[in-house]
């Protein structure tokens, strides 16, 4: 090949990579997803791994996601955000549930790394139990900005 061929090679070669797209950006984990934003959605199945994962390396049983409760925590977590106040847990629950709440992180990974460092919450985390759900209710202005609750029975 002659010395003008590379170099036409060359130059057509830049031409075309200079077409091409950049590679997409890199899909975000769901625990990552920013939940203060709109349309954003907490995955039950990546929080169901990451609990059960917790659980078994403390020597608790997995939970499996329960409807009842994921509609009785979202109840507790629209509670709390409608008064801007973590104050009583967002009300009663039913008798052997235990529940956790806590306001202001933004995403999952957050919210579960700060119930870990929290003996109360994590308590929670390890409660014996069969069945568990999680609300986390984005209110923007807010003092929260996201309210969350765990409820485990």
């Amino acid at each position: 090949m002659s010395f003008c061929s590379i170099r036409g090679v060359a130059a057509l070669a830049a031409v075309l990579g200079g077409c091409s797209a950049p590679p997409p950006p890199p899909v975000q984990p769901a625990f990552y997803a920013d939940l203060a934003r709109p349309g954003a959605a907490f995955d039950k199945v990546t929080a169901s791994e990451i609990i059960n994962a917790y659980r078994a390396r403390a020597g608790v049983g997995a939970l499996v996601w329960d409807e009842a409760l994921a509609r009785e925590a979202q109840a507790n977590a629209e509670r709390l955000a409608a008064r801007g106040d973590l104050a009583d847990g967002g009300g009663p629950v039913p008798a052997g549930v235990k529940r956790s709440v806590s306001g202001g992180y933004h995403t999952f990974a957050d919210a579960f790394s700060g119930w870990r460092g929290s003996p109360p919450h994590d308590a929670v985390l390890r409660a014996q139990g069969s069945r568990y759900a999680i609300a986390a209710l984005a209110k923007p202005g807010s003092r929260h900005r996201v309210y969350w609750v765990m409820l485990v029975k």
